[in-house]
């Protein structure tokens, strides 16, 4: 195996420093004990003030992102398709987390009559070190990211909201122009509150290009094109409170993914993927959980890997006010493949499935994050010689973030693990050798974030991104730096 090849020690000992001062950062924001020393009188002049004018509440860490989802996920090699990263929302560790994001990126609104307008534009200066994620001969390049966005909210009878958001994503390279590109974002939902019922329903289209990168099909390895694909998901969720302890939510999402060209649509899938919960509430802010979650997998031009996979799980879940929120759940999947004669080469789908999204608030100023998974899940980037090629998909990712309230400067620090264990054996492009394809990936990186204007924010990110695999040419790394500056007007 080939991993990274930079200096790990270096890299380890700047993130020990990070995550030090995060935590001193955490300490430094714990409550005062009872009895306070003498203060001078400049000191004391200065506390009477503070009383006076007390500070601000503390912002979340770059609130535009999904808490525990790591705010540089919109560069992460990742995000352009369903490969590993983490799955969030109520179906989790199945379904598509980002099919509800209803694109709220701006902080500032305007008022036209009934109807809520947020504008939203930023630019980032991107340099990657490796531009098409290759085990050696990397290439490096400067990127110039756009990102338009604007969200429409219209608030109905107090208690129920519409709501349109668009964001478009531009990547204009510098030096290979042939991979720039413009993907497109759209997200429709509707909330509705009554006082047991709550009904929401909505759909998310992503019109977007996976960048040219290493591709396999068959034996055959080699950089492979830019790959257009729609995305269209719509989904429809509804929650009744039976008594006061006692809660019911269904969810159903309907994910379509397909390529524009057709020497890739072997990879196209369609997912139905539904689910029902009992919540019972035994302690304040606290329930414990009862789901089953089915997935139906269909694939129009490869049915023989169609398949479908029923999940009961048990767990529980915290209230988003409580100093501790989120769900914990643990199940077990069991996985059924419409065509039996075609079999799973060896490798049984049925295992333990796990989702754990939590959000801790240490301190009025620190949290940290874990979001932890365990399914099966789809890879559209690699064919095999069968074509569709899942697999069990482990892992976490942990987030510690801080508001240094004397700087205005939000900072937060992550680390992610998965592992990837395909179903399906495939050739080793190294070695003609016919097996079964496991992947090790490790990502790590930290930011800041502090508002210059209350309509302007500058961002500092840095990501370092390593893939591990017993499969030749397949094991990567790379180093991504990002100073951006977003707005909102």
């Amino acid at each position: 195996m080939n991993y990274c090849r930079v200096g790990k020690g270096n890299l380890a000992r700047i993130f020990l420093v990070i995550l030090i001062v995060l935590y001193s950062g955490a300490v430094w924001a714990a409550e005062p004990p009872a009895e306070k020393p003498a203060l001078s009188q400049s000191q004391a002049e200065e506390e009477a003030l503070a009383q006076e004018k007390p500070l601000e509440k503390p912002p979340e860490a770059l609130p535009q992102y999904t808490p525990g989802v790591t705010p540089f996920a919109a560069y992460a090699p990742y995000t352009t398709t369903s490969g590993p990263g983490p799955a969030t929302g109520s179906l989790a560790p199945y379904g598509y987390g980002g099919a509800e994001d209803t694109l709220q990126r701006g902080w500032v609104s305007h008022k036209l009559g009934a109807l809520r307008i947020s504008p939203y534009f930023e630019y980032d200066a991107l340099f990657r070190t490796n531009v098409f994620q290759t085990y050696d001969n990397k290439k490096s390049d400067f990127v110039n990211m756009l990102s338009p966005g604007i969200r429409l909210e219209l608030p109905v009878a107090g208690t129920h909201r519409l709501s349109l958001g668009y964001l478009g994503n531009a990547y204009l390279y510098s030096r290979f122009s042939d991979n720039s590109h413009y993907d497109q974002n759209v997200n429709a939902d509707a909330a509705l509150n009554f006082s047991k019922l709550s009904l929401g329903v909505g759909a998310a289209y992503r019109h977007a290009t996976e960048e040219a990168s290493l591709l396999q099909v068959g034996p055959v390895f080699t950089i492979d094109n830019q790959r257009v694909y729609n995305r269209v998901t719509p989904y429809f969720k509804a929650a009744y409170k039976v008594a006061d302890l006692w809660r019911i939510e269904t969810n159903y999402q309907f994910d379509s993914f397909s390529y524009a060209k057709s020497i890739y649509r072997i990879n196209d899938y369609n997912s139905h993927t539904a689910g029902a919960t009992i919540y019972y509430k035994f302690w304040p802010k606290t329930s414990v959980l009862a789901q089953y979650i089915a997935s139906i997998y269909t694939h129009p031009h490869d049915s023989p890997t169609d398949y479908v996979t029923h999940t009961p799980m048990v767990g529980l879940s915290w209230e988003p006010t409580a100093k501790l929120s989120g769900s914990v759940k643990v199940g077990y999947s069991i996985t059924n493949y419409y065509n039996s004669d075609f079999g799973t080469r060896g490798f049984s789908p049925d295992g333990v499935a796990l989702s754990i999204q939590a959000l801790y608030k240490l301190s009025r100023y620190t949290q940290m994050s874990l979001v932890a998974q365990r399914a099966l899940q789809e890879d559209v980037n690699t064919s095999t010689i069968f074509g569709n090629n899942s697999y069990f998909n482990s892992g976490l990712l942990f987030t510690l973030s801080h508001f240094w309230h004397y700087f205005n400067v939000t900072s937060y620090a992550s680390v992610a693990y998965y592992n990837n264990k395909y179903i399906y054996d495939n050739f080793d492009p190294g070695t003609g050798e016919l097996k079964s394809r496991v992947d090790n990936i490790i990502y790590a990186g930290g930011g800041l974030s502090r508002p210059v204007t209350k309509w302007l924010r500058l961002r500092l990110d840095y990501l370092y991104y390593n893939r591990g695999s017993n499969f030749n040419f397949y094991p990567f790394n790379e180093h991504k730096v990002l100073l951006g500056i977003q707005s909102s007007f």
